[in-house]
């Protein structure tokens, strides 16, 4: 295989994996949405202007504005002009603009469900629903305890933690997955996942020089590639967002002991 050749493979590769970040990238749906930060906007901007792939994204996911509505709001004036009877004519006396809109509803309904179909069909289906399997580890107490909140498990410091966070079905999409402990607005990365034949992830890890008192645990599940970095997710965590289309994000409680005094 000549050098020429091998250039064109790698430009070609090279592009392929630029469009596919540029669909498969979470803030363009937030772009559309407009709930995108002022900071992921001008990140965006600069990523549009990277690669052909890249602008086309930004401009399929822009928000319309005000000058499409405008024009919008133009053709339905001139379509409702043009639907006017003729003064000889006896029409019943329906307002035009509620045909014209109709049929606009109707344009927009269907490319709506397109572009859904669309999107569907470029990323895929959304990740399954994970939730939290059999907790084990130097757990010392759960529900019923005086020391302990209602079903929170009760673990002695420094006690090792072991857990799997299982999906309702089998997975076919690669995923990759990672832990962390939070305690009051502090979020702590911990152990990544193990990933099981079906889609499980097992952790294992200890619960090493952490202050007593009441935590949760975070697992992060994301499609491969695409977790969130721990100061995205704090920042998310805190606007109330456990999810996106590549990612998702499930917690439960747990309690840690006070060390006892020598």
């Amino acid at each position: 295989m000549n050098d020429r050749l091998l250039r064109e493979l790698g430009d070609l590769a090279r592009k392929e994996a630029e469009a596919e970040q540029a669909r498969l990238d979470e803030r363009w749906d937030r772009l559309a949405a407009g709930t995108l930060t002022a900071e992921e906007e001008t990140e965006l901007r600069a990523l549009a202007t990277s690669s052909p792939e890249a602008g086309e994204a930004y401009a399929a996911f822009k928000p319309l504005g005000a000058e499409f509505q405008a024009r919008v709001a133009s053709a339905i004036n001139s379509q409702r002009a043009s639907e006017a009877p003729a003064p000889q004519e006896k029409r019943p006396r329906v307002p035009p603009f509620r045909g014209v809109a109709r049929r606009m509803e109707i344009w927009f309904g269907a490319a709506a469900v397109a572009a859904a179909g669309l999107f569907f069909l470029v990323r895929g289906p959304a990740l399954p629903a994970y939730t939290f399997d059999t907790i084990h580890g130097n757990q010392t107490s759960r529900g019923g305890d005086p020391n302990s909140s209602s079903g929170t498990p009760v673990f002695d410091p420094d006690s090792p933690l072991a857990f799997v966070v299982r999906p309702p079905h089998s997975v076919n999409i690669p995923v990759e997955a990672r832990g962390f402990l939070a305690h009051g607005a502090k979020l702590i990365p911990w152990e990544p996942g193990i990933l099981g034949t079906d889609g499980t992830f097992r952790f294992e890890g200890k619960l090493s020089r952490l202050q007593p008192g009441e935590w949760k645990i975070w697992v992060v599940i994301a499609r491969r590639g695409k977790l969130p970095s721990p100061a995205r997710l704090q920042s998310e965590l805190r606007a109330g967002r456990t999810q996106a289309w590549a990612w998702e994000a499930i917690s439960t409680d747990l309690r840690i002991k006070a060390r006892a005094s020598p």
